[in-house]
């Protein structure tokens, strides 16, 4: 099919659309009978407000793709899907299958969900999530109530795959897979598997025991299951999860060590979340939340950077007691250390204090975390930064050019100072009992200045200062996701712009092998979206992050455009070219 027109009526559908542009979706956060979001990027990100579901919620089971929400009524034990709209509102529907049960868990990629109801010892499988719900029923009355292997009570054992044809549950008799036929077949005889997880888009499941992480290919009539040992040590498995690609296996044990355990050489890394995992729940591509108590920062692991990261929660920094300490010799000198060293956005380096030598009575203090904006050149001009933007329709629009504010630039305790205590006779401070306390170096160009103030014995100013300098770089594109639309498609990126501008986007289509195109690209202003949304306080709560929804009018056949790569330009230059998944 020739689609010649096309590149015409996209570049025309681009300059006439309205397009939308928005903080981005980290993900949802289910927090007590409540769902909050999670908005920005992985190592800059902000906690909204709990969202106004019309429910209390119970048995929450977020979508790793954070498209939608499984819920059940607290009250009525109806289960909800609930659907993000409006950019931050939601809708729930109540969906036609049994009330009141156990668990939910969601599939790798949340296409499919499993409802557990240990009274009856059934699963319910929901298929075709979000659009096109269908429900069907297994019968794992053969279980009884044993499905929850009792080593994590909160995290059950049971897993779905993407398309919904099997499912596996772990008891003490073992762990059962039930394929497309309904026949359960039992997959591992011990009784010690803790956690299940299906890997991305397939039916090869992965089993974490006390011992060992193993990878079983799932066995259907004339076939034997195929095992494979990933991964040995000693565990207590709080989650498990497989990354979109399933390059990584990601296994959280509940002492707060975090397994990521690279598929192709089982090759394992291991890091320390110094929290209490509450389960492996992805977030899209590599990153997985991993806790979800309303106490203390919501920690996070990135699969691919092999990083513990924290999104903080706001909350009052206690009182510091000023002591009246007669001091008897000069106070220590003191160095604000970071570990890793920063080189760049997105990073959430761990800061310590250390003291020349240690002191006879303890030392008290506080560090503030300041940022002074880098501003480009490209709109200081003789006319003091005053520019214009006109749109396709003729309607022109001034702004004053300034470089915003970032509020993800912050402790992850939460704001912008935080307390410390070197105890007497020791170098090394503690920040309420921590060794160390990590911020982020969020999104947007500037200086972040880490100031040490003493408050005792004797109040002293800025006894000790560290800074890291953020340049201006050219935009950073983290997604790109294409979806075909009746008479069109949708373009939605997602990324930042640490020049806290943009200038333009240009698309290039790929088309499937029965299309031809005379032009395949289309460059669309977009400073005039960009500029309203960067220039208020809209922004702020995540810097310069933005997820551009932009809408293509198509002559021809939609699904005949395949792919689409995205090139971002800002004030500095163009971004690295990015292509849809």
């Amino acid at each position: 099919m020739r689609l010649g027109p096309i590149a015409v009526m996209l570049a025309t559908a681009a300059a006439t659309l309205s397009a939308q542009i928005a903080a981005p979706l980290l993900g949802w956060l289910p927090e007590g009978a409540q769902i909050r979001r999670m908005n920005g990027l992985p190592g800059a990100a902000t906690l909204g407000a709990p969202v106004n579901v019309g429910h209390l919620l119970a048995h929450i089971a977020v979508s790793p793709s954070q498209n939608d929400v499984l819920a059940s009524d607290a009250g009525t034990g109806e289960v909800l899907l609930i659907i993000p709209e409006n950019g931050t509102g939601v809708s729930a529907t109540t969906l036609n299958t049994p009330v009141s049960p156990d668990q939910i868990v969601a599939s790798p990629r949340g296409s499919s969900a499993i409802l557990w109801f240990s009274g009856a010892a059934q699963l319910e499988i929901l298929s075709g999530l979000p659009g096109t719900p269908t429900i069907r029923q297994i019968d794992a009355s053969f279980l009884g109530a044993s499905v929850n292997t009792g080593l994590n009570p909160n995290q059950p054992a049971i897993a779905v795959s993407d398309d919904g044809e099997w499912i596996a549950a772990a008891s003490s008799a073992g762990v059962y897979q039930w394929g497309p036929d309904g026949v359960p077949r039992q997959l591992y005889g011990g009784s010690d598997a803790a956690a299940l997880a299906f890997f991305t888009g397939s039916s090869q499941l992965a089993i974490a025991t006390s011992t060992q992480l193993l990878s079983i290919v799932g066995s259907t009539p004339g076939n034997e299951s195929a095992t494979s040992v990933l991964y040995q040590g000693s565990f207590s498995p709080a989650g498990l999860a497989a990354s979109f690609d399933n390059q990584a296996i990601v296994l959280a044990d509940r002492n707060g060590k975090i397994y990521s355990i690279d598929a192709a050489t089982n090759t394992p890394s291991i890091a320390n979340c110094q929290c209490s995992p509450s389960g492996v729940f992805g977030l899209g591509g590599s990153s997985f939340r991993l806790t979800s108590s309303s106490i203390g920062p919501v920690k996070l692991f990135d699969a691919g950077a092999g990083a513990i990261l924290a999104v903080p929660r706001h909350q009052l920094q206690p009182t510091r007691v000023v002591r009246a300490v007669h001091v008897t010799a000069p106070l220590p000198t003191l160095t604000i250390s970071l570990s890793p060293t920063p080189t760049g956005f997105l990073q959430q380096p761990a800061m310590t204090i250390t003291a020349s030598s240690a002191y006879a009575s303890e030392i008290d203090g506080t560090v503030t975390l300041s940022v002074t904006p880098i501003t480009t050149n490209a709109f200081n001009s003789a006319n003091g930064g005053v520019y214009s933007v006109t749109n396709s329709a003729g309607t022109t629009s001034t702004y004053t050019y300034t470089i915003g504010i970032d509020q993800t630039i912050e402790f992850s305790t939460g704001g912008t100072s935080v307390n410390f205590t070197i105890p007497a006779g020791s170098t090394k401070a503690n920040f309420s009992g921590a060794s160390s306390v990590a911020f982020s170096t969020g999104t947007i160009a500037g200086i972040i200045t880490l100031t040490a103030n003493v408050t005792a014995p004797t109040p002293i100013s800025s006894v000790a200062t560290q800074t890291v300098t953020n340049k201006p770089t050219v935009p950073s594109i983290s997604s790109v996701k294409l979806s075909q639309t009746p008479g069109g498609v949708t373009v939605v990126v997602t990324g930042y712009s640490s020049t806290d501008d943009m200038i333009s986007a240009v698309y290039t289509f790929t088309l499937s092998s029965n299309a031809t195109i005379t032009a395949n690209y289309v460059s669309v202003p977009v400073s005039f979206y960009f500029e309203p949304y960067y220039g208020t306080t809209a922004s702020d709560a995540t810097g310069s992050e933005f997820t551009l929804t932009v809408p293509f009018t198509v002559t021809g056949n939609p699904n005949d455009l395949v792919g689409v790569t995205v090139t971002m330009i800002n004030s500095v230059a163009a971004s690295n070219p990015v292509s849809s998944q």
